[in-house]
């Protein structure tokens, strides 16, 4: 009786390994699926990028017969293209929302992320805020519109970095104020008894730690910045003054279309958004993981 139940035993444990073999396998099956859904149009991209337009419309998915590297060079060193104006009105409008947003979310959700600051109207104020969360960004077009016309800021770069800070606010709090409220307070308890002040705790001590919800913010908002397009054609139309994704969007038109110039200016838009997460991939990673780490 004892051999029969080990040999039970024995074909329970045979067939609970086979399952996770089975299981581990089909999760791999599926993760390299995405993964080939994602790395496939890339790599069609940068193919297209080394081609002439020409061999693009008589062969799409097609190899480069010659790789043409002219297609970059003319797109950085062309005065015709300005592409490289374009990305530097990107670069100035992505830093400084970005600089502008950092300030205000860090602040603001520490504010809202720590018990120890009580204050008329908190709840319903951070409720408002999320509650932000459900409208559209269209919705809001024709209001700001109006508001940058009043305030002579159309056809600026600044309507854009003020636009640009302000709409990411609610979700970029709500991710900080959930991060810090995750913090122990006796850390804030310590540093009052070393001597420090309000600001000088958020300064010293719970602004470094926050450093993955951090890094979480400035990539997706970065990322966001860099790629907007209806607010830069809305409250841009001047051409010296188009960031990326309105200027590349002249490439493929109705009465012409460079697909290959296209794909190049594709390609090198992508790059700082690339660099940016191989930069901060781990915090980004440890940030979004924090919450279901902590809580």
């Amino acid at each position: 009786m004892i051999t029969a139940q080990r040999v039970g035993a024995k074909r329970r444990n045979t067939w609970a390994k086979w399952q996770r073999r089975i299981g581990l396998a089909l999760l791999t099956i599926a993760l390299l699926s995405f993964t080939l859904l994602v790395i496939v149009p890339f790599v069609w991209m940068v193919l297209m990028s080394v081609r002439t337009t020409g061999e693009i419309l008589n062969d799409p998915y097609g190899l480069p017969r010659a790789v043409r590297w002219q297609n970059y060079v003319k797109l950085v060193t062309d005065p015709q293209v300005r592409f490289y104006r374009y990305f530097g009105n990107s670069v100035f409008v992505s830093f400084f929302a970005l600089l502008l947003n950092t300030v205000l979310v860090t602040m603001g959700g520490y504010g809202f992320g720590r018990s120890r600051y009580h204050f008329r109207g908190r709840g319903a104020l951070f409720t408002v805020l999320l509650l932000s969360l459900m409208l559209p960004g269209q919705a809001m077009y024709i209001a700001q519109f109006v508001m940058m016309s009043r305030y002579g800021l159309l056809n600026t770069r600044w309507s854009l970095v003020l636009l640009y800070a302000a709409e990411a606010v609610p979700v970029s709090t709500y991710l900080m104020a959930t991060y810090f409220s995750q913090l122990p307070s006796e850390l804030e308890d310590a540093a009052r008894m070393d001597g420090c002040n309000d600001f000088g705790i958020f300064w010293r001590v719970m602004l470094p730690l926050s450093r993955p919800a951090l890094a979480t913010v400035i990539l997706l908002n970065f990322m966001n910045f860099w790629n907007e397009l209806m607010l830069a054609l809305t409250m841009v139309t001047h051409p010296d003054l188009r960031t990326l994704p309105s200027a590349i969007m002249y490439f493929v038109g109705e009465h012409g279309s460079d697909y290959a110039m296209a794909a190049a200016s594709l390609v090198v838009a992508m790059l700082p958004i690339v660099l940016l997460y191989l930069f901060l991939s781990e915090r980004f990673i440890e940030g979004l993981t924090a919450g279901a780490i902590k809580g």
